[in-house]
């Protein structure tokens, strides 16, 4: 026993040394990331470090807590507070529990959106207030943040997101912060450019991307607003132009150092000129590329990964619903030549609870196509896969012909 003494007061002494260097180094990256984010740092030592401040016409604080007993288990917390309240819409993240609560009768509003609606639970004092607030622009940034974060929780005075563990590193905290801040100021009804956004977002959804990226071009300058510059990197990105998008996500990853979206763009544009199609050359089912990219909740560039690697190139013959179809003279996602561009409605995204979310193709067919349909005929096409939007749930198909 005497023997194991020393050995024993050398442990203890070793980890308290270990836990005096984790606390020092964490005081030093919250107050790092203090003076980047030009906020007030408090606490010092083993004390609890939090940021307060203002950015942006926001409340701005980051702080730590934890649940449990003995083992705890610790979250980083940040939280925007609104200067006013501005709808008395509650919404929360989705979970296990809440959908088996909804199921028997608990209060949920939603919105006829599948997608959001899956995500998302939604107080409000009806469906008419909440399908007015959650414009499709606050739709979408939330369930980006779905994708991202743990924690998403909306109430009439607050936006907050929940990290898991002890954030010990300033990139992470700058960057978390600034997405708070500029998703708070969407859903506070601070930013300039709402309306510019939704027109966008509807060119997307309509598989018009260079039209998309356009608006977005257009929008006054707005430094905490990194959420619309993603979108216009992305889409600029994704409609081809390449010169445009890589300084914009140049400066967004200085902005945001430790953002897993930026990164991923940034590695999808290392490889935004495929130069083979994908291994398997067999023709695709239209069901087995609707199950493997658009049921699950994956950000863009996630999909575009899976996208490149498993159905790029390859055959479909398909047939849907037309909603749309138009010639054109020149198209940024199908090339400088003349053609027609249909969106077509070809399966349906079903859920027991949540009901019905369209999957559209984005079709390339030859010059004049369009004279011969309108809106609502059946058309069937074949053509090969070029693309796909995982936010929209469209999938682009070049060179098309109709069957």
């Amino acid at each position: 026993m005497l023997l194991l003494l020393p050995l024993i007061i050398a442990g203890i002494v070793l980890a308290a040394v270990a836990g005096m260097r984790r606390v020092k180094r964490i005081q030093m990256s919250w107050s790092a990331a203090a003076r980047q984010l030009s906020l007030t740092h408090t606490g010092t030592g083993w004390s609890t470090p939090q940021l307060n401040g203002s950015i942006g016409g926001l409340l701005i604080r980051v702080d730590v807590y934890s649940t449990g007993g003995k083992n705890k288990t610790y979250y980083t917390r940040y939280r925007a507070t609104f200067p006013n309240k501005g709808t008395a819409i509650r919404l929360k993240r989705q979970t296990g529990l809440s959908r088996v609560t909804k199921f028997f009768g608990a209060e949920d509003v939603e919105i006829g959106d599948v997608a959001f609606d899956d995500a998302f639970v939604v107080k409000a004092g009806s469906e008419n207030q909440a399908s007015q607030y959650l414009t499709l622009p606050r739709r979408t940034l939330l369930l980006k943040l779905y994708s991202l974060y743990r924690g998403v929780d909306l109430t009439p005075d607050y936006f907050e997101i929940v990290t898991r563990g002890y954030e010990d590193e300033a990139r992470t905290l700058i960057t978390t912060t600034r997405r708070l801040v500029s998703a708070g100021r969407v859903l506070a009804g601070l930013t300039r450019d709402d309306e510019r956004v939704e027109r966008s977002l509807r060119s997307r959804a309509q598989g018009d991307m260079s039209a998309a990226a356009a608006e977005l071009r257009r929008a006054e300058a707005d430094p905490d607003d990194v959420d619309s510059r993603l979108l216009e990197a992305e889409m600029l990105a994704s409609s081809g132009r390449l010169a445009e998008a890589e300084p914009l996500l140049a400066d967004l990853s200085e902005q945001l150092p430790a953002d897993e979206e930026v990164a991923g763009l940034q590695r999808a544009l290392e490889r935004m000129e495929p130069t083979s199609p994908a291994p398997d050359p067999s023709p695709v089912a239209m069901q087995e590329i609707v199950d493997d990219l658009f049921v699950s909740n994956r950000l863009s560039f996630e999909t575009a990964e899976v996208f490149d690697e498993h159905y790029l190139g390859r055959e479909v013959s398909w047939s849907g619903k037309v909603k749309s179809i138009r010639d054109y003279r020149t198209d940024m996602d199908f090339g400088p030549e003349r053609g027609s561009k249909a969106v077509v409605v070809i399966a349906e995204v079903a859920h027991d609870l949540y009901g019905v979310a369209e999957i559209d193709a984005i079709v390339h067919l030859p010059a004049g196509t369009a004279a011969g349909f309108e809106r609502g005929d059946q058309i069937a096409f074949v053509g090969r896969l070029l693309k796909a939007d995982s936010m929209m749930r469209n999938i682009y198909v070049r060179d098309g012909r109709v069957t």
